[in-house]
């Protein structure tokens, strides 16, 4: 699993609107090899797999589920759409060493289409209160 922090205002959500967005750059992107690392604030983050350098990906919505469910304590408003992204990603350049034997890393650069050229088949924003949090 990879995962990172992003900065406070990175990401942008508007309910009314129905309307989200998220706007990275230079962010890099750590592999916690397992799902149980990535979750435990115990365990380091381990290696720099990636560095995003550019990602914007924008949510457009058509129309709204709502729903509530007393018995389990869950309601929720889930806004159903359309998305677009656009990412540049490089992985970073590792040298070959003898001990430990490693045969070193090129380095890669992703650049994907323009996010005009996104095809969107399924996009989801939403909230939804449940626990301490619901109130029918």
């Amino acid at each position: 699993m990879w995962s990172t922090p992003i900065p406070n205002g990175s990401a942008k959500v508007n309910l009314k609107k129905g309307t989200a967005s998220l706007s990275v750059k230079d962010a890099l992107v750590f592999d916690a090899f397992t799902v149980p690392n990535s979750l435990d604030t115990a365990h380091p983050l381990g290696k720099v797999n990636a560095i995003i350098d550019s990602l914007r990906m924008e949510w457009t919505t058509a129309f709204t589920k709502s729903w509530t469910d007393c018995a389990d304590g869950f309601q929720g408003d889930f806004f159903e759409g359309k998305a677009t992204i656009e990412v540049t990603a490089t992985t970073p350049t590792v040298p070959a060493t003898t001990c430990p034997p490693n045969p070193g890393r090129n380095g890669f650069r992703f650049v994907s289409n323009p996010a005009t050229t996104s095809i969107s088949h399924f996009a989801q924003i939403g909230s939804e209160r449940n626990g301490v949090f619901f109130s029918a």
